[in-house]
């Protein structure tokens, strides 16, 4: 081999030597940042900008709340909102009315921009880059209309959220989906018989339909006309304690005020050697509805 042909080859093998060192260091810079971008999108990815689900009747105006769970610290907040056919923010002069809660720092602000693909931008800003107080609650409230003809069940979009730390770092957070349902006013059912014997010392579960499904607030009152004849849990368990007539009233509270009246009569209980039919499962030496709905209830409840 001539000296020019082994020169040759030492600057070939000497840039290959190069050429590789340098691929290596930019696939190490690759992964790297890679690494580093994972893990920002994961810290982000444990919190959330969202909406809960809500009911609204048609022509109403709700005040809706925009939820911020965080682990991490933030300064400012960016999110799209896209309302469905039937639904508007309430406006001032043309402008969008959002307000921000007790969570926000002492120079935060907010404004709102409509985008060209209908969307509602607001924007959440710091100066001094304070950040929002708390780890949960809502961040941002509002007063959503819905019009005469809403009906179902639709869904408010929120897209492109966006966040920032006190190091300016860019955080992203998943998108959010609130869905929303048209109103219908509770109705209640009785499952039983609202009339009845029952023995002294004896419990019944009297159970109440209440409906739609989707309700939100299906929680009933429960009341006894006189506590010494029969008490009520909350749940509807009577408890019957000396022989007389009572009344229990389930209400709903959440302001229909829809009540079912349950007339009781509190019998003698059954005495001791008295024959028992094996379908007088409370005891009073009778089979009556009061055995019958508490047959239901145990299979109901097995």
């Amino acid at each position: 081999m001539t000296s020019a042909t082994a020169t040759n080859t030492i600057a070939l093998f000497a840039r290959l030597l190069v050429s590789l060192f340098a691929k290596k260091y930019i696939m190490r810079k690759i992964i790297i940042m890679t690494f580093c971008l994972l893990a920002t999108l994961s810290a982000a990815a444990l919190d959330r900008l969202y909406i809960n689900d809500f009911t609204i009747s048609p022509g109403e105006t709700k005040m809706v709340e925009i939820m911020l769970d965080n682990d991490s610290a933030y300064t400012n907040l960016q999110a799209e909102i896209l309302l469905p056919e039937g639904l508007t923010i309430e406006q001032e002069d043309g402008e969008y009315l959002f307000d921000l809660t007790s969570r926000k720092g002492s120079d935060h602000t907010i404004s709102s921009t409509t985008l060209s693909s209908g969307a509602i931008r607001i924007l959440v800003t710091s100066p001094n880059l304070y950040t929002f107080g708390g780890n949960n609650g809502a961040i941002v409230t509002f007063n959503i209309i819905a019009d005469s003809t809403f009906a179902g069940s639709k869904s408010i979009e929120m897209k492109n959220i966006l966040a920032t730390d006190e190091d300016r770092v860019l955080h992203h957070f998943p998108n959010a989906t609130c869905t929303v349902t048209k109103y219908e006013p509770v109705t209640v059912t009785s499952l039983m018989t609202t009339s009845c014997d029952i023995p002294m010392g004896a419990k019944v579960k009297f159970n109440v339909g209440v409906n739609p499904d989707n309700a939100e607030n299906k929680t009933l009152i429960w009341t006894s006309s006189d506590n010494s004849v029969a008490t009520v849990a909350p749940d509807g368990t009577i408890e019957t304690h000396e022989m007389g007539t009572v009344t229990v009233t389930a209400t709903t509270t959440d302001g229909t005020n829809l009540a079912i009246n349950y007339i009781i009569n509190v019998t003698e209980a059954q005495q001791s050697g008295q024959p028992v039919n094996p379908l007088d499962v409370n005891g009073d030496g009778h089979v009556t509805t009061a055995d019958i709905t508490m047959i239901y209830n145990y299979l109901l409840g097995n």
